[in-house]
This record gives structure tokens, sequence and C-alpha cells, in this order.
């Protein structure tokens, strides 16, 4: 009997049921009939691979389908090397473990079945179902369990098994796949074993409470608070002067019933919270903040500063609350705005570095002509082929023009995309106030390369993808816009394949400020008005600190300006 993955100890490698790349290897080095320069060919590229993926190749299945989702994770810039070079290690493994499995006469489907899953595998008949349990019921015969002990902890324990040894892309949607074939096939297949899986719900618990868990005169008070900000009442002496977008106010709404929620969870009752004054307590603002904090394990984040400060703003300007219960909140509002991050993050920081380097920036400005190429060489596939230009001209504006994703997806081709005139008509992305975030209007000429593929998108890959009734720059479903989320995912998506690195539409606009920074460091005003930023100093804030290494490295260059020494041989 094979050894069961449950006896395993935690962190100890997994090793496959079924022969592995190391059995592999054995085999080619005992081949007699392999000239000794091609042993040590698809040798080097068995353990090559093993190595990229991380894995000992005792720990990987001598099974082309087992190690599909790793191979293709791969990518040739990400590693170093050449496309090449890649795609030549993978074609050696390929070659080498499919010489394997017909020296040994092994099955392409890995584990066989115990004549008891197999009788149960027989009856199924829909080609789903098959396809859901295959890999489960392989790895139950294996384990040599029996259809009868099949349990939930059976399928956690083989989700670990095929995370760990066939790289499973997403291990939750395999546990839910599982778990729902298991049920349907015991509505259907004669002599199913009548035990029901539990199908997993990995949804995060909700951050906040239902509204209705409060005093109904709480959330009155606040729908009152927001019509306020809304402009409801243009001549109240508590208006603001310029009344919040509606986009705005959802998001005062969810802040605020997230801090409702914190503060019961910090042991207040719902029923305390009769009204924003209760809310805005010092008591309560004080359990809301602890809750936040705990939840950050004492780390200060943005969202916790900016709910501070909403709250105090409430407290003085909507409830007007007396002296003494704002100095506890303005206290709490100093203290926290000393830890507010300034600069990028480490992830932004990531992609930004990894763009510092000539020959990664010039794959990525090259990417959207390469992807518009493609699409207008391609005959077989016009729809996709107009998807594919979709997304290179998304790219490219995004690359001369770095606006917001909802700014993005949004372009309207009668009232944001603008036909300039002159000896060289130009298109020019005008976005009027209203549209913004931050109400600062965008405008931004293209260049000429820009232009012309924006024509030719306009004229031959648009018309595939919509009606001609259709005004939108991006077209979707239903006579409008291509959603945020869409044209994000396909941007990522194009990114990844193409150069192996994941960079999302919004960090386009820290790409942006980092090569200003680097040609003209300290240059914050070119940066804000290219961004769009309404004030210089949320600019300094994001991007403080973003020109150090190349201002550092043009130092360097001037105090070494006049050094003729080099070291000694």
């Amino acid at each position: 009997m094979l050894k069961n993955s449950h006896s395993q100890g935690a962190g100890v490698p997994i090793k496959p049921f079924e022969p592995t790349l190391a059995d592999v290897l054995i085999a080619i080095e005992q081949d007699e009939s392999l000239p000794s320069s091609k042993q040590d060919g698809l040798c080097c590229s068995i353990r090559r691979i093993a190595k990229l993926l991380e894995r000992d190749p005792g720990q990987l299945p001598a099974r082309l389908s087992a190690l599909r989702y790793g191979i293709n994770r791969l990518h040739h810039a990400e590693l170093g090397i050449s496309r090449k070079t890649l795609q030549n290690h993978v074609a050696n493994l390929k070659a080498a473990v499919r010489c394997f499995a017909g020296l040994k006469r092994l099955s392409g489907r890995g584990i066989s079945f115990t004549p008891a899953w197999e009788a149960l595998y027989d009856k199924m008949r829909e080609p789903r179902l098959r396809l859901g349990l295959s890999g489960f019921l392989r790895y139950c015969s294996a384990c040599g369990i029996d259809p009868a002990s099949v349990s939930d902890a059976t399928v956690e324990a083989f989700i670990h098994y095929a995370s760990e040894v066939q790289f499973t892309v997403k291990p939750r949607d395999l546990h839910k796949q599982v778990a729902r074939s298991w049920n349907r096939a015991k509505d259907l297949v004669p002599g199913w074993p009548g035990t029901v899986l539990t199908v997993p719900d990995f949804r995060p618990r909700a951050a906040s409470l239902p509204w209705d868990a409060f005093p109904a005169s709480l959330v009155e008070d606040i729908e009152r608070h927001l019509a306020l900000l809304g402009g409801t009442s243009l001549l109240d002496e508590d208006a603001p002067d310029q009344p919040c977008k509606p986009s705005t106010i959802e998001n005062r709404r969810a802040c605020l019933r997230l801090a409702a929620s914190a503060a019961v969870r910090q042991g207040a009752a719902p029923g305390e919270l009769r009204s924003l004054a209760d809310l805005v307590s010092p008591n309560i603002v004080r359990l809301i903040l602890d809750d936040y904090l705990a939840k950050k394990d004492g780390a200060v984040v943005n969202f916790t500063i900016d709910l501070a400060e909403r709250l105090y703003a409430i407290a003085r300007h909507y409830v007007k609350a007396p002296e003494a219960e704002i100095q506890p909140l303005e206290k709490y509002c100093v203290r926290l705005r000393k830890q507010r991050r300034k600069g990028l993050t480490p992830k932004n920081m990531d992609v930004v570095r990894y763009f510092k380097d000539a020959r990664n920036r010039a794959r990525l400005k090259a990417l959207p002509g390469q992807l518009f190429d493609e699409a207008s060489a391609e005959r077989d596939a016009p729809i996709q082929a107009a998807v594919k230009a979709e997304v290179a001209l998304a790219i490219q504006i995004l690359l001369v023009a770095p606006m917001r994703l909802a700014n993005l997806a949004a372009l309207n081709l009668e009232e944001n995309v603008v036909r300039v005139g002159g000896l060289e008509p130009t298109y020019h992305l005008v976005i009027p106030p209203e549209e913004v975030k931050n109400e600062e209007p965008l405008e931004y000429p293209l260049p000429k390369p820009v232009n012309e593929m924006l024509g030719r998108y306009l004229t031959v890959f648009r018309p595939r993808l919509c009606r001609q009734e259709n005004t939108w720059l991006f077209p979707g479903e239903l006579d409008s816009y291509k959603t945020k989320g869409t044209l994000s995912g396909q941007i990522i998506e194009r990114i990844i394949k193409a150069l192996g690195i994941r960079v999302t539409p919004h960090q386009f606009r820290h790409l942006a400020a980092a090569f200003i920074l680097e040609k003209d460091p300290a240059n914050y005003e070119f940066v804000r008005r290219v961004l769009g930023h309404k004030n210089l100093q949320t600019t300094i804030n994001f991007y403080v600190g973003l020109e150090t290494a190349d201002a550092v490295r043009k130092f360097s260059a001037m105090a070494l300006e006049d050094v003729t020494w080099k070291l000694a041989s």
C-alpha cells in the first residue's frame, strides 16, 4: 500500500503516489540506446524545470497533465532566460516523460483505480462528472480509501496533495468542483455512497452588519448627513461649498456602516448607537479605532487615518459636539496622522524597479504595437483580433495618457475623443472635471503613432465589437462601455503573458511619475500636471523618495567625473 498523505507531517514535502521525474532521470541515465549527449541534455532539462518549479524531481509526477499548470506559469522574462531556452527545456522534458511512459507502459491518466472505484467510475455517464471526480477517485485509490469512508477531511487532504504535486491553479475552485460533483454523482450514479460533502464557501465574512441591526434613528441621521453632503440643500449653513459626487456619498455611507459595525465588535451594544452623535462620541470612536488597529496587528493604514478624520469632521461640523468631546478626537487624528505612509507601497515599488531596467521598459513600450500588428495580421478570428487591438490601444493610451481606470473605461467618442484640426489633425482625450475623481479637468493630446493606432482601431476593429450606435471607445454589452473589471483584467492578462509581470492600469500612473522623476529628479510639478493631481502635496506624498536612486546615481557620476583610476589586474 502506498503511503497516505494524511500521515505526512506538516512541512514535509509530499511525494506523488506515482512515478516521478526522479524515476525518469534514472531511466534515461540507464538507457544505453541514447547517445551520452542526448542523455545529458534531457537530464539537464528535467533538473532545470524542476528547479524553476521550486521542487525536487522526486516531488513531481512523471505525467505531463500533472505538470501542465506549473509549466504554463513559467515565464522566460521572470526567470531571466530567453524564450527559446525555456521552450527547449520544456520540449526536452516532454520528450523524456513520453519516452519513460512508453518504456514503463504508463497511463497518461496517472494512478489506477481500485476495483471499487473503477466500478463506480464506469457507471458515470456524464463527462463533466468524470472530469470533476477523476483525480479525486484516483487519489482515494492510491490512499486505500474505500467509497464508504470518504469525508470532508478526505477532500481537504486531496486538495492539499493536488496543490503540491499538480500545481493546481485554484485549489478553492477544485475543492468546490469535487464536492459538487460528488453530491451530484450521489443523486445520479447507482450504488454511489450516500455521504453528502460540504461545498465550501470561501467568500470573506461580511465586515459590516446590515443596517437593520442598528436603530432606525441612526440610519435616518446618517442619511440626513449624507443628503447635506450631496448638496440637496445648498442654502443650509452647514452645506459644503462643493457637493459630493454620488460615488463619494456611497463611499461615506459604507464607511459609517463599517465604523458602527467595528464599535459593536468591540463590545458596544447596537442599541446604544441611536444617532451620529453617539457614533462619534470619544468612547465609541476609541472602540472603532482600536478594532481597526487590532485588525492590522497595530499597524496604522491609511484607511484607519481617513476614518478617524471623517468621524472627527462629523463631530465638529455636523453634530457640533462640545469642545470637551472634540479634543480627544482631534488628538486621535494627530497621532494617527503622523503614521501616514508616504511614498509607494512595496508592491508598487517592485513594479517601478522592474521597469527601471531599460530593456524591460523598452519591451513594455513596444508591447502595444506588437499586439496591434498581431491583430492586423489575424485572418481566422476577427473578433479575437479586435479584442486584442482594443487591449493594445488601452495599454498605449495608458503609456502616454496615464489616466485613472474609471476614466479610461468610460471614454466616449462623442464627448471625450476630440478631433483637433490643423496641418496634421490629431485626437485629444478630453475629460471634463465632473467626470474626474478630484474634479480636475484632463486633456491629453495624442502623439502621431497613437493617433494612427486609434484611427485604425476606429475604422477596422471597433465596428466588429459593437453596433453602430454605440458611442463608447471600449464598447461593452447593452450599448454601454466595457466594465472596469473586464478592461483591467484583459490589460493585466496581456502584460503577464508578454512580459511575465503583473501590471495594473493604475500602476501606469506610478510608472509615469517614475519616468518623469528619473529624467528630472524632484520635478513634482511636472508629475502633478501629467497625473492631474489637484494639490502638489498629494503628488509629493505619493512619490517622495521615488527619485532618490536616480539622484544618487547622477551624484555618483558627478563625484567620479574626473577619476581615471582603474583596478589593477
